[in-house]
């Protein structure tokens, strides 16, 4: 589920179902997936860069926050990308 967040600066998407992402063990791939930088890897946060400004911030209860994202058509289409890997984890 896609929303904008409340003060409009960042779109929020969180999963249907109650997930526990591993942060540390995904970081690699979803840094690699996106094309991104990695900023900050620790238990409780994923943040990474584009070259482009775009910012995503990934916690482990598989919440995402997408800020700088230009439309919500291209949060949606990273929302989707990270959903196959995010959310299919065995935990």
């Amino acid at each position: 589920m896609l929303k904008l967040c409340s003060d409009g600066a960042a779109y929020e998407a969180k999963p249907k179902n109650r997930t526990n992402v591993d942060i540390l063990s995904v970081t690699d791939e979803v840094k690699d997936l996106l094309k991104m930088t990695v900023r900050v890897s620790l238990p409780a946060m994923l943040i990474l860069e584009g070259d482009d400004g775009k910012i995503v911030n990934i916690f482990p209860s598989g919440r995402l926050l997408l800020r700088k994202f230009p439309s919500e058509e291209d949060a949606e289409e990273i929302t989707k990308i990270l959903s196959s890997l995010l959310y299919s984890q065995d935990t």
